[in-house]
């Protein structure tokens, strides 16, 4: 009885090792299946050719040559203010006179002494001719219309110095006289400038001497305003020890709306390149040597490019060797992956 039991005990272990219901899978195939990495997902960018430019920038101040402290060459009252603040002028208008009445009443008692004069030394020179009259009279006479017409002229020109007038064409921004007053040549009256040629003076580091030149492209900006686009028209010869500058003036374009005075931002273009490939500057990473590299995908998987990088502008880095035009650049994902792993491209 029991060998019976025993015998039929064997076909049964033959067939739980042998039957269809073993598995498919062993331990070993099983760890290998865990071993597997799944691809990391990444976006990619394609490195292409497009102009580059770089700025840098500097501080200035706008200014004009045409602004004028106006001053009276006399003193005396402030009679009348002939113009407004803002109004515009021309070259020899009268913006304010003095009270000159004192001179001009001197100057109409000196013209009718001097049609008397006239007269009398008219009547001289008859006498003269006719044999009358003495060499010393004639002589008086004259001596005395001559000294008469002198002091004429030398009243014409107080008067006219009564009149303040513009000394070029432009805008009176002030007015600092009132009618009433008292004026003296020490005190400007008025201010007048001219807004039409204004330009920017600015300092820039002896860094950029031989990269700063005449007709050199410029952005000027002030803030809250259009960025206006204007050249370089003069560059500085000398750089101040002090602080190891140099001076550049750049013309305000017309219509700038800049007032002198004011404080602007100048972005001047000191690198122009036709054709370039540049790239963010979040994919540019460092190994712990500090070599720049970028990761391209080459087969499937990401490998590491050392990589030349140059000016940076808006962001983005100038790539000046280590990566090619069409090349496919790990974009997201660029800071997580590691030489060598596979990775799978996101649409």
């Amino acid at each position: 009885m029991i060998r019976k039991s025993i015998l039929l005990a064997v076909p049964a272990l033959v067939l739980a090792a042998c039957g269809g219901s073993a598995p498919d899978s062993t331990p070993e195939t099983d760890a290998a299946t865990a071993a597997a990495p799944e691809a990391r997902k990444v976006t990619t960018l394609t490195a292409s050719t497009a102009p580059f430019d770089h700025y840098f920038t500097v501080q200035g101040n706008v200014e004009t040559d045409r602004l004028a402290q106006v001053f009276p060459m006399t003193q005396g009252t402030v009679l009348r203010l002939r113009v407004e603040e803002g109004q515009s002028v021309r070259k020899g208008q009268v913006l304010l006179e003095l009270d000159n009445d004192a001179v001009a009443r001197n100057q109409d008692e000196l013209e009718t002494r001097l049609e008397l004069g006239k007269d009398v030394l008219a009547r001289q020179e008859r006498l003269w001719e006719q044999g009358i009259g003495t060499e010393v009279q004639l002589l008086e006479a004259r001596t005395n219309v001559k000294a008469l017409e002198e002091s004429i002229a030398a009243f014409s020109e107080q008067v006219d110095l009564g009149k303040v007038t513009a000394p070029f064409t432009g805008t009176v921004d002030r007015i600092f006289a009132k009618e009433g007053e008292m004026a003296s040549p020490g005190r400007p009256v008025a201010r007048v400038l001219d807004l039409a040629d204004m330009y920017v003076r600015a300092k820039v580091s002896d860094h950029y001497v031989g990269q700063v030149t005449q007709g050199q492209r410029v952005e000027i900006v002030v803030g809250g305003r259009d960025t206006l686009v204007s050249e370089i028209a003069r560059v500085g010869q000398y750089i101040e020890p002090a602080n190891r500058t140099f001076e550049i003036v750049v013309p305000v374009p017309e219509g700038g709306d800049l007032l002198p005075n004011e404080f602007a931002a100048m972005r001047i273009n000191d690198l122009h390149l036709d054709s370039a490939i540049s790239l963010p500057s979040g994919l540019i990473l460092q190994d712990r040597q500090g070599r720049d590299f970028v990761y391209v995908i080459e087969g499937g998987k990401a490998v590491r490019k050392p990589v030349t990088v140059g000016m940076a502008a808006n962001n983005r880095v100038l790539i000046e060797a280590g990566v090619t035009d069409g090349m496919s650049v790990i974009d997201r994902g660029a800071g997580q992956v590691v030489e060598g792993e596979a990775v799978q491209i996101l649409r």
